[in-house]
């Protein structure tokens, strides 16, 4: 029998309510206890009345909504999670309750302390060792594998601490219900120490980026940019308009990546991000990637024309130069086959020359697939449409040395084409709260130091200008810059120091000799 998708958020669901739940009755018991000193009873209910606020604060404050509201008060919830690992063991040393559900618990508030605190310090620029941030490491790559990666930035706030009973159970309904509870704490934290091998490894994977990072002269016709708006439902905020084209004109980018969902694709979006970077069309590079959420490629029927008239109104109010129509090639049962993907990529590019000639249609790819494989060669081989290829991996931060991999197997690709094409790099995924901001600084650099040696890499976009819905950006919703965006400056500098090339984009041509020496992957290439 196989359960609903929607059946482990519903169970998370239930279980953070219960433990709201818990803490709200056993909070405002603790307090008005007698037997309790003064000092226990105020910890135990200022932990319990702030619990809520602080667990809604820790979700919404690095979000550019929430930023400017909440991000003043963003270190309540690792103070309130400090407070109450501090409650667990005080009730620990009082001894009057089950010793066995209270050091339970005891632990498990202490681990959530110290995954909430790290996560703190690693938010505010801090430069953690891996050890110290390897238990946030473990408890998101954990929620990532259970639902999703894009959940992985907020996977460290799934752990919520529990308070302490401190008197013995009064009925057998009571001690069920902590029994439940401290069994719950206990899985918690072995299925959390048993990532732990797995979470320091990710993290370590980068330490040798650096070294291992040659030097490559910066190329007058290499594009460097950044996405702007996140992911785009609707129109963009004003705020975010603002704060991210300021951004990008301080920098002196010289591609933008503008990223669309179906809401985003409706005439008054399209509009409102056409005259955010209406001003700076003649000088920038503007790559679009539509969104098809996970779906099947739409080619057939009336959905299919639909989608061709999406394709074009797209193109025809944006005018980009480079156009993604799928964020990612599904694969798995029931996903399209090549052929499927093949033909979907040329209708498009039909479509998409319909309106404006000039265009490039990239295909789409995380190279990790077979599927990815397939398609790659087959843009490769020549002889199609499809002009370009675009590498966007997808997991935010969860695996940090995948992108690495990912560039390998391109470069692998490349050194075997008859005709390699364009190739952009759409984005580094990374999590720096989470993993920290030197390894996020490593993947960029080592990015822009990889697209720069390798002349058939048209671009690069470093990553998201700001946090928009998560904290994936080179800038803090709160506006603090990032030690990966000085990269990106760097980077920019270094151009403008060469000869500069209109930014223009240029047919591919045939270099069959290009990337050759490049490092294998973890791929095997397709068959010649």
């Amino acid at each position: 029998m196989t359960l609903p998708e929607w059946s482990l958020s519903a169970v998370l669901g239930a279980g953070a309510a219960a433990v709201v739940g818990w803490n709200l009755a056993l909070g405002a018991r603790l307090s008005t206890l007698p037997a309790l000193g003064r000092s226990h009873r105020v910890l135990s209910g200022l932990g319990a009345f702030f619990f809520l606020p602080a667990l809604v604060i820790a979700w919404l404050a690095p979000s550019a909504p929430g930023a400017r509201v909440l991000g003043p008060l963003v270190w309540l919830w690792p103070m309130v999670t400090a407070g109450l690992a501090v409650q667990a063991v005080w009730a620990l040393r009082r001894g009057n309750a089950s010793t066995l559900i209270t050091s339970t618990i005891v632990v498990f508030d202490v681990l959530v302390a110290w995954v909430a605190v790290t996560r703190w310090v690693a938010g505010l620029g801090g430069a953690l060792p891996e050890w110290a941030l390897a238990p946030g490491m473990a408890v998101s790559i954990l929620a990532a594998t259970a639902f999703g990666t894009t959940v992985f930035p907020w996977g460290a706030v799934l752990l919520m601490p529990v308070l302490v009973p401190v008197t013995p159970a009064g009925s057998r309904a009571a001690r069920a219900a902590r029994a439940l509870m401290a069994f719950g704490c206990m899985a918690a934290v072995i299925v959390t120490v048993s990532a732990l091998p797995r979470a320091e490894v990710a993290l370590r994977s980068t330490r040798a980026l650096r070294e291992a990072t040659a030097e490559a002269p910066a190329r007058g016709e290499f594009a460097i940019g950044v996405r702007l708006f996140g992911t785009l439902s609707g129109p963009p905020s004003a705020a975010i308009v603002r704060r991210e084209t300021m951004l990008a004109d301080s920098l002196g980018v010289t591609a933008l990546h503008v990223e669309l969902a179906s809401g985003g694709t409706t005439v008054p979006a399209l509009d409102s991000v056409a005259r955010s970077i209406e001003s700076r069309r003649d000088s920038l590079l503007l790559v679009v990637t539509l969104t098809l959420n996970g779906s099947r490629a739409p080619v057939d029927g009336a959905e299919g024309q639909r989608h061709m008239a999406m394709i074009e109104r797209v193109v025809r109010r944006l005018r980009p130069d480079v156009l993604v129509p799928a964020e990612r090639v599904t694969t798995g049962p029931g996903a399209p086959t090549p052929e499927a993907w093949q033909d979907y990529y040329e209708r498009v590019a039909a479509a998409a020359r319909r309106t404006d000639r000039r265009i490039i249609v990239a295909l789409a790819t995380d190279a990790s697939t077979a599927t990815d494989s397939a398609l790659t060669d087959w843009v490769m081989q020549g002889g199609t449409a499809v002009r370009a290829v675009a590498l966007s991996v997808r997991d935010h931060g969860a695996q940090p040395r995948r992108v690495v991999d990912a560039l390998n197997a391109l470069a692998r690709w490349a050194s075997l084409a008859r005709v390699v094409p364009d190739a952009w790099l759409l984005g580094v995924p990374t999590a720096p709260a989470v993993t920290g901001e030197v390894v996020q600084q490593r993947l960029v650099r080592h990015a822009l130091a990889w697209g720069t040696a390798h002349p058939w890499v048209r671009g690069v976009i470093a990553g998201d200008a700001g946090d928009v819905t998560a904290p994936t950006g080179l800038r803090t919703a709160a506006g603090r810059a990032r030690r990966a965006l000085g990269e990106v400056d760097a980077a920019l500098r270094a151009q403008r120091d060469v000869t500069p090339t209109p930014p223009a984009v240029v047919p591919a041509t045939p270099t069959p000799d290009a990337g050759r020496g490049a490092p294998p992957d973890t791929l095997t290439p397709p068959p010649r």
